[in-house]
């Protein structure tokens, strides 16, 4: 959240004032079910456990533009305002794991980080509370495996870099009787052309000293394919909001001797602020 904070406080000329700045924290656990032919065989299947952090916030200097959309009722005849913006995104999520084997003789331990940054173009319809987005996302995707009773490969890396495509919608309603207001929101990714890694460390212990480093290669949906999603319903009260939802992450690539594959389903529980920040205001100043 500070590191968000601090990349985004750029005042506007206006009144000094920075853009609106939405920040959503979330904690998630789920189900997670792990293949890494490096390490294993077989499949393993477990739990996971993480924290995440996701901002929005409009472009700087980018004013959105509107319109009038006629609708047509019988009758009378009605207008809706249209509303187009430049937004963007950023994110970072932190993920920690733990899988069995079926026959729960052998466990891997996975550490994962996930994050980036992406920007949408967004139709916003004021009557009904109407969202579509769609945009470019940069996605970054690094887990650590460590596989407990392995000693010739005790651990093993997921790496790439994809350029992704990310779309989405959200439907806003509220509580006539007593003023809240709730956001049913549905966001997409999938990977379309990056860079990612094979692990090819050694076979054996005793080959340690030939170096640890794999094999870097151009991925896309050819050869890797990543896709994340979630459904969220998001719940504004009147000193708080709240988020709760379900994530569900896809991953598969490799060759054809060696497969590695990742897929989780997970609950999330979260908050969500709106603020703005006045970079003018000095800490000094206190």
């Amino acid at each position: 959240m500070l590191l968000a904070v601090g990349c985004q406080s750029v005042a506007s000329a206006e009144d000094g004032w920075g853009v609106e700045h939405k920040n959503m924290l979330n904690a998630r656990g789920g189900f997670v079910w792990l293949q890494d032919q490096y390490l294993s065989p077989l499949l393993y299947s477990g739990y996971q456990v993480g924290l995440g952090n996701e901002w929005w916030q409009g472009f700087k200097d980018t004013p959105s533009k509107s319109r009038y959309v006629r609708r047509r009722y019988n009758p009378p005849l009605k207008r809706s305002v249209l509303k187009m913006d430049w937004l963007h995104m950023g994110k970072i999520d932190v993920d920690y794991g733990w899988c069995y084997s079926d026959t729960y003789t052998n466990l891997i331990y996975s550490l994962g980080i996930n994050g980036g940054w992406g920007a949408c173009y967004s139709w916003k319809w004021l009557h009904p509370k109407l969202e579509l987005f769609v945009g470019p996302y940069l996605d970054v995707n690094v887990m650590g495996k460590l596989h407990v009773s392995n000693v010739n490969k005790p651990y093993s890396m997921d790496f790439s870099v994809n350029a992704c495509a990310m779309g989405g919608a959200s439907w806003s309603f509220m509580c006539k009787k007593k003023g809240y207001i709730y956001r049913l929101r549905y966001l997409g990714r999938l990977n379309v052309i990056g860079m990612d890694y094979l692990p090819d460390y050694w076979h054996s212990y005793f080959e340690m000293g030939e170096g640890v480093f794999g094999d870097f290669r151009c991925a896309g949906l050819w050869n890797h394919r990543h896709f994340q999603q979630e459904l969220t319903f998001d719940m504004q009260f009147t000193r708080s909001a709240w988020r709760i939802g379900a994530r569900h992450e896809y991953l598969e690539y490799g060759t054809s001797n060696m497969m590695f594959s990742r897929e989780s389903v997970s609950v999330i529980l979260g908050c969500i602020w709106q603020y703005k920040v006045k970079p003018t205001n000095s800490f000094f100043e206190l």
